[in-house]
């Protein structure tokens, strides 16, 4: 196994990376090669497809540490918000909001309106993000204003631990 610094459960290291081009050249399997960094042989044919130089199936090569730029690169944080990169939902939605419609409803009439490009739809979390996020806010003037329910804070969702068992019918 291939000992990692940080080893993320979604994201390979670059020793991992090292480790798949050493294996590849070797002609080892897919599966050998996620028995040997411990990971899914789904995870890793999809890393080696993903980031191999192109070419037909036997003239292709795996760049481990062109492999990792590639992965770095596609992965910047934070990401910029789909409502601050647009101004065209942004407009729409703090319309949306001063005619107190909730984000739910807002998204709604914006996927109604058949003319508008794929991004120019969010959801509604896309909506309640913006409002709620400190600071950093596209659409936050204050959120007690824009939204009808009033709350100023998000209401969290209860946790599994919480819940409490359900009682057995008596009869079963």
């Amino acid at each position: 196994m291939v000992p990692s610094a940080v080893s993320s459960s979604r994201c390979l290291s670059q020793d991992e990376r090292i480790c798949i081009a050493d294996q590849i050249r070797e002609k080892a399997p897919v599966r050998a090669i996620a028995v040997e960094l411990d990971r899914s042989p789904s995870t890793v044919s999809r890393k080696i497809r993903r980031n191999r130089t192109t070419g037909t199936t036997a003239q292709w090569h795996y760049r481990p540490y062109t492999a990792q730029a590639r992965a770095e690169s596609r992965r910047p944080r934070p990401k910029p918000r789909k409502i601050h990169r647009n101004p065209e939902p942004r407009v729409f939605v703090r319309a949306g909001l001063d005619r107190r419609r909730s984000p739910e409803q807002i998204c709604h009439a914006l996927e109604g309106t058949v003319s508008r490009p794929p991004e120019m739809h969010v959801v509604h979390e896309t909506v309640y993000q913006a409002l709620y996020v400190q600071g950093r806010g596209e659409l936050r003037r204050e959120p007690a204003r824009a939204l009808r329910s009033g709350r100023t804070r998000r209401k969290p969702q209860r946790q599994t631990r919480s819940l409490q068992p359900r009682r057995r019918a008596p009869w079963a």
